[in-house]
């Protein structure tokens, strides 16, 4: 009876030896735990976009087609208008030179085309590019991007039969079903009676993970139909690729196109900082998972902190990586803290990874502690200077320890006089 109260007792003084040795090493910085949140993808307003106008040919037409010139990253630049491709002598510009301040986030433009050449059958193009320029005095016309901000499409219709096909994936979520349409143009002069389209689907490497057919319509000429079809998604989130054979009146046209399974977003599984003092420099770890079926690369993290004034106090962000397919990885950061006072700061974390994507934040930061609020999870810290706490737990330890060793030495003595 008594060896079963000495077992209890040890038992009891180990697991509170254990919980008030947990406790001490959490307050001084040694365990800190992660916190989780999911990083939802959200394009950010400014990428240069390329915007395809479609004509049908008729010789004599005349338009004018309006497009967009964004200022991405709210530069002070120049940017230069040209035009580029076969229809070029159509197009006529009605401003070359584009002046941006870092305040305007973009600007809509016109261009004149006027089809008055004979042209084949066929598809006939042309492009407007913008090549950003520096705007500052004594710097040269080398541009550092330029991007295709509108397309030109003209279509001249065959004599016989033609058609020109596109695929349009519907919601493709891992275990449901995602409708596959196949949107068949007859750009011939004569009607289609009957059109039809398969459907193979392959991983990038040429894997084939599924197969369907659409139902089958006729055409008209000058018009389009929609061919479709439903597969169910049975395999991991990235990129596949469809190969369409679409059937008419005895001809084939093959086409191939690139979809995604899934939403291709990279998700913070957390941050942690050890041993922050402010006006020293904080080493932030911020933890993402890649669950795309491909590498991502190029991947950062990016903070922006911002006073009341809305002035940058921090601009921080980690070295480009590699993030393999289905893996996670840690991206590391470091904030230079001199000179920031305590208080709560306004700011916004950026994951690029060729897309980009942010979320606004509140950060408030004292003299040991770095919490942020905004994206579902806070940056805690567990660097102390409660010296008093630390002592009293480690003096608490260490008489369990001496406690529980004079009960089992007692007890063992007792036992060895009663034999």
């Amino acid at each position: 009876m008594e060896k079963k109260w000495v077992n209890v007792i040890i038992i009891v003084e180990l697991v509170l030896v254990i919980v008030f040795t947990l406790l001490l090493l959490e307050g001084r910085g040694v365990i800190t735990l992660w916190a989780i949140s999911e990083f939802e993808e959200g394009e950010i307003n400014g990428e240069l976009e390329s915007i395809v106008t479609s004509l049908d040919y008729v010789l004599g037409l005349e338009e004018e087609i309006e497009f967009y010139v964004y200022n991405d990253e709210h530069k002070n630049m120049q940017v230069l208008l040209s035009v580029r491709g076969e229809l070029n002598n159509s197009i006529s510009l009605y401003k070359h030179l584009i002046d941006f301040s870092p305040s305007n986030e973009g600007k809509k433009f016109k261009y004149n085309v006027k089809l008055d050449e004979f042209l084949e059958p066929g598809l006939h193009s042309a492009e407007i590019v913008a090549l950003e320029i520096p705007k500052a005095s004594g710097e040269g016309y080398s541009g550092s991007r330029s991007r295709v901000v509108s397309e030109l499409q003209v279509h001249v219709p065959y004599p016989g039969k033609f058609v020109n096909a596109d695929l349009n994936v519907g919601k493709a979520e891992i275990n449901e079903t995602a409708e596959l349409t196949v949107s068949v143009l007859n750009r011939g002069k004569m009607d289609i009676e009957e059109c039809r389209a398969i459907i193979e689907i392959f991983t990038l490497l040429g894997e084939s993970v599924g197969s369907v057919e659409t139902n089958s319509l006729s055409v008209k000429s000058f018009s389009e139909v929609k061919l479709k079809s439903e597969w169910m998604v049975n395999v991991l989130p990235g990129d596949y690729i469809a190969k369409i054979k679409v059937f008419y009146d005895g001809e084939i046209l093959e086409i191939e196109k690139q979809f995604a399974v899934g939403a291709k977003n990279l998700s913070i599984e957390g941050v942690l900082v050890n041993n922050f003092q402010l006006g020293e420099i904080a080493k932030l770890q911020i933890l993402v998972e890649n669950t795309w079926n491909q590498n991502l690369e190029g991947v950062y993290a990016n903070l922006i902190v911002y006073d009341k004034n809305g002035q940058v106090v921090a601009d921080v962000r980690s070295a480009p990586e590699i993030v393999d397919k289905l893996s996670k990885k840690e991206l590391i950061a470091y904030w230079d803290t001199v000179g920031v006072s305590e208080g709560e700061y306004n700011g916004k974390l950026v994951v690029d990874y060729s897309k980009r994507t942010e979320k606004d934040l509140v950060i408030q930061v004292s003299q040991d502690s770095l919490n942020v609020f905004g994206v579902g999870y806070t940056i805690r810290p567990r660097a102390s200077n409660n010296t008093g706490m630390v002592t009293l737990l480690l003096i608490l330890v260490i008489l369990l320890l001496i406690a529980n060793l004079s009960w089992f030495v007692f007890f063992r003595r007792t036992m060895w006089k009663k034999k």
